[in-house]
């Protein structure tokens, strides 16, 4: 099997596994794969079965080797990629997940199931994320479009771009992104874009440090702009949002009521 980001995944039996983020830990549990997980992630908090379980590193590769992982899932959304290339070097299993759309979620669901033993599992998951979020998607039909910003950090502002999973997820919430589509990913972006005149909505995730650096914001003029009527800001649930996994069709229905209840 070849990963999301073109690399091979040689086939063999699984029975210790390592997940490197919390998107791919809940993906393994997602196809049923929870009793073969060795170690979680400091930030993987979901299910509650990871409370049973002890914590790795992601970026620590010698204990991560001491764990004699038969297979790691890594996620370019989050991973070094210089630690998962020297696992696969020292001849670890390693399968990357590259999510940057609703659609190649399905794919990484799928492609999970299949280097675990488990394809019909991980086949009927990703029908599932895709079903939620088709029916969200047609939801949004009925909704003005406006234009918008998904804001990953405040100070220094920096934005979701086109091309990446929470640029799909706005535009399947009826929200054009305006962030520029030539700096990457998740550009650090000067702040004046608040003032864009044609900024309507805000996207942000409900954590606690994103609220306090919004409330910072408030006395520049950009802060005041999102303060005022001018810019609608629409909070999220971060665990959601924040992860590219099997609960974010939750971030974008969560993100359409909101648009449904103040469009």
């Amino acid at each position: 099997m070849i990963d999301q980001i073109g690399e091979p995944v040689p086939p063999g039996p699984v029975r210790r596994v390592v997940p490197l983020a919390p998107d791919v830990t809940e993906m393994a549990f997602a196809v049923g794969a929870g009793g073969l997980i060795v170690a979680v992630p400091p930030a993987a908090d979901f299910p509650p079965d990871v409370t049973r379980l002890p914590r790795v590193a992601p970026n620590d590769a010698e204990a991560i080797l001491a764990l004699r992982p038969d297979l790691v899932f890594a996620t370019t959304a989050g991973n070094d990629p210089r630690v998962v290339q020297r696992l696969r070097r020292l001849g670890i299993r390693v399968c990357s997940m590259d999510v940057t759309s609703f659609a190649r979620l399905a794919g990484a669901c799928r492609l999970a199931g299949g280097v675990l033993g488990l394809p019909a599992q991980g086949d009927r998951l990703a029908r599932e994320v895709d079903g939620r979020s088709a029916r969200a998607t047609e939801r949004a039909r009925a909704l003005p479009h406006r234009n918008a910003l998904y804001v990953v950090w405040w100070e220094p502002l920096i934005v979701a771009a086109p091309g990446t999973f929470h640029d799909d997820l706005l535009r399947r919430a009826g929200l054009a992104n305006l962030a520029p589509a030539s700096a990457g990913r998740y550009p650090r972006v000067d702040p004046e874009l608040l003032l864009d005149p044609r900024l309507e909505v805000a996207v942000v995730p409900a954590e606690r440090d994103l609220r306090e650096g919004f409330a910072r914001m408030t006395g520049s003029a950009a802060g005041a702009a999102l303060a005022s009527a001018a810019v609608r800001v629409i909070w999220l649930p971060a665990d959601l949002a924040n992860r590219p996994g099997p609960r974010l069709p939750g971030a974008l229905e969560a993100l359409i009521a909101a648009r449904e209840a103040n469009p």
